[in-house]
């Protein structure tokens, strides 16, 4: 009996449960002998792309090096497909799951770019990232009991979904592309996001000329408010500069938008 017919076996009802790669190598060993060495559960999973295999065998949902998730054949996955390289210290999105339906971007091989897949994301993985993100968001403000103010990095990757999804645009090709985040109808979007009721937002001088409109979003209150979308000209009027920064009131942002 192959492996992957073995590991089906041993999970059979234990779908959408939790389980470590050396309890399964342990488990298979225990009953079929299988040399543990052998086991590569990463080469059996919907979110993971391992080079040199082919990718039509999907039974887990890769969580980290040593925890997976079972769920078992032909399951309805949604979500991102990741490669890590052979000598690369970086992941790529190279493909998602729609319902069970799988799309790789590009072909790939040790030669190919991955970086290049990131700006292909489609409409509905960015939405699906928004809900996943501000579900985080919700846990650590309401069970974790963290301020707006303390997740300061998590609000602002969401700002750029919420940019995203508004704007009908799309990520930027790498994550903290230098100057902009997102974009749309050809414009390069730069998306400040953040969880003050007052004060200021700053943008830095040395990247101004790197993107085209400046979309700011507030949150207070649970929601996500527009607080100025549009050329990053009108800033020109009303910023001040502090050291290698340019500084916008947030009450002045809002009488941009009339």
């Amino acid at each position: 009996m192959k492996i992957y017919e073995q590991i089906k076996k041993v999970m059979e009802g234990k779908e959408k449960t939790l389980t470590t790669s050396s309890e399964l190598k342990k488990e298979l060993n225990e009953k079929y002998g299988t040399n543990p060495s052998s086991i590569i559960l990463s080469d059996y999973c919907y979110n993971r792309y391992n080079a040199g295999i082919k990718f039509d065998k999907h039974l887990f949902e890769y969580i980290n090096r040593s925890t997976y998730k079972y769920l078992g054949e032909s399951f309805p996955y949604t979500g991102l497909i990741f490669h890590k390289p052979k000598g690369s210290e970086s992941e790529f999105v190279i493909g998602e799951w729609n319902e069970g339906v799988k799309q790789l971007y590009n072909e790939h091989s040790e030669n190919s770019n991955p970086k290049a897949a990131t700006s292909s994301l489609s409409f509905q993985q960015i939405n699906n990232l928004f809900e996943e993100y501000s579900r985080i968001l919700k846990y650590e403000i309401s069970l974790l009991n963290c301020k707006p103010t303390e997740v300061r990095h998590l609000i602002g990757r969401i700002g750029e979904f919420y940019c995203a999804i508004k704007t009908k645009g799309t990520l930027a090709k790498e994550v903290n592309q230098h100057g902009f985040d997102v974009i749309s109808n050809n414009r390069k979007i730069s998306v400040k996001t953040t969880a003050q009721k007052s004060g200021f937002i700053t943008i830095n001088k040395n990247t101004f000329d790197k993107f085209d409109d400046l979309f700011v979003l507030q949150y207070v209150n649970d929601n996500f408010e527009v607080l100025y979308y549009g050329p990053k000209e009108k800033i020109l009027k009303v910023k001040r500069t502090y050291g290698s920064n340019f500084e916008v009131d947030l009450n002045t942002l809002k009488k941009l938008m009339f």
